[in-house]
């Protein structure tokens, strides 16, 4: 992985860039927050250790993933949030967007629920053959109410078949505790456990994720080995040529000192481009926070902008390069694309088209990277850039750590939890309360004052005959 961070120094891009000499005199803050992340890591931090942890595990899931690709055309992923984010971004980087279309395929399909409108469950439960398909239900606390209940329909439709679906399902939830680990004894569902210190959104590593990408033929083994690799580099390189330290820094002096709270993620491959939604959640659940870790109201934040090239140069470059100087733009691109084609172009001969002739198709792409690279910096906007040799499991075990250890230590750059998301709760309470759950009385009370508003400002555009 190569991380180059020129293009946010002010000998590159101006005033709007920070100046180079606060890397070298931030040695020593970076010590600190390497130090104080180190010092959680067996605690709230757990995270960061989980490689090392689930390699023990590995053998297990590929045992069982084994068994599924042997009974099963289809798997779906049924889980919200880091419960299938990390899952996608796994399955897209790795086998692509059409990887349910490959005529040469050897393993199930993949599938991903990971919302409740009845309108696309209807259609995927529709669609696909239940008789030949394994529902994995993901979620850690066991009660996710989206998650349940998709669950709920999901055994309906298999009952409602004749099926036993304690066979087509295998449940991903907490080792002791929670409604899934209950009902997996109760009703004798095949289940993995998630450690209960591992969020979501830090849970593609885990068994969460792992499970899926067994069983579409991804390699584990080496996701799991880039990551602890990256674990070493970062425990033993010198902390001013870490980019898992050296990225949050940047992110912390450009939202601190310049204002940026934006940062965009483009990535230059479509396999990629999932990394931008997972990051997403990874950055805004845990960089997002009303109060420091020690109680002080602050209301922190940096707002992610997932950006696919070269669909979004013609959609979102205008913004970057003449709007407002908020946003940091990461570039996301490998350094070889696995397939690539030669070009003749026997159609037409017109200087139109030419240039295009005799090169690789990948010529056009790289291209237009650089290109757009280059033109943020001539207009002054920040940006770095993150390239990967290859697409494969390895470098993409280093790059998921990578950011993850980033997003932690930003946490503690802006001293604010990086694991927590305790307003995300809020909103589930009163889901809870309006859908009539036990215990949830006092917050529907509250909650329906909360949508009262006055008449004049409701609208209507239909017309009364």
């Amino acid at each position: 992985m190569i991380f180059d961070c020129n293009n946010v120094f002010d000998f590159q891009v101006g005033t709007h860039g920070i100046s180079a000499n606060r890397i070298r005199e931030g040695e020593g803050f970076l010590s600190e927050i390497k130090k104080r992340v180190f010092s959680k890591i067996n605690e709230d931090y757990y995270p960061l250790k989980l490689p090392f942890e689930i390699e023990k595990e590995t053998d297990r899931v590929i045992e069982i993933s084994a068994a599924i690709q042997k009974d099963f055309e289809n798997f779906v992923v049924v889980g919200m949030g880091g419960s299938s984010l990390g899952n996608q971004m796994l399955h897209f980087a790795i086998n692509g967007p059409y990887y349910n279309e490959n005529l040469n395929r050897t393993t199930p399909r993949m599938y991903f629920l990971d919302n409740v409108d009845p309108e696309s469950t209807s259609s995927l439960l529709n669609n696909i053959n239940i008789k030949k398909t394994i529902f994995n239900i993901i979620t850690k606390s066991g009660t996710t109410g989206e998650t349940i209940l998709n669950l709920l329909i999901i055994s309906d439709i298999l009952k409602d078949k004749g099926f036993d679906y304690t066979k087509h399902l295998v449940f991903t939830t907490d080792p002791e505790k929670g409604f899934l680990r209950e009902l997996s004894k109760t009703i004798s569902v095949k289940t993995l456990s998630i450690s209960p210190a591992v969020g979501g959104r830090y849970s593609a590593l885990s068994t969460v994720g792992l499970l899926s990408a067994a069983v579409e033929g991804i390699n584990i083994k080496d996701l799991i080995k880039g990551a602890m690799d990256e674990a070493k580099f970062i425990e033993e390189e010198a902390v001013t040529r870490v980019p898992a330290l050296l990225f949050p820094f940047i992110q912390h002096l450009l939202y601190t000192e310049k204002g940026i709270n934006i940062n965009a993620l483009f990535t230059y491959s479509d396999y990629l481009s999932y990394i931008g939604n997972w990051y997403n959640q990874l950055l805004a659940e845990s960089i997002g926070k009303r109060f420091t870790q020690d109680g002080k109201e602050v209301f922190r934040g940096i707002t992610p902008l997932a950006l696919r090239g070269t669909t979004d140069q013609h959609s979102v470059l205008q913004l970057l390069l003449e709007g407002p100087f908020d946003k940091l733009v990461v570039f996301i691109a490998p350094e070889q694309y696995r397939s690539d084609f030669y070009i003749e172009g026997n159609i037409a001969d017109d200087e139109r088209v030419n240039y295009l002739k005799k090169k690789k198709y990948s010529r056009l792409i790289k291209s237009e990277y650089l290109a757009t690279k280059a033109s943020l910096k001539q207009n002054g906007r920040p940006n770095i850039d993150i390239e990967l040799p290859i697409i494969s499991e390895y470098e993409l075990g280093k790059l998921i750590y990578m950011f993850e250890f980033s997003v932690i230590a930003l946490g503690e750059m802006l001293e604010v939890n990086p694991i927590n998301q305790p307003s995300v709760e809020i909103g589930k309470r009163y889901t809870y309360a309006m859908m009539g759950r036990k215990g949830y009385e006092k917050e529907k009370g509250s909650f329906r004052s909360l949508l009262t508003g006055k008449k004049d400002f409701i609208i209507s555009d239909e017309r009364k005959e």
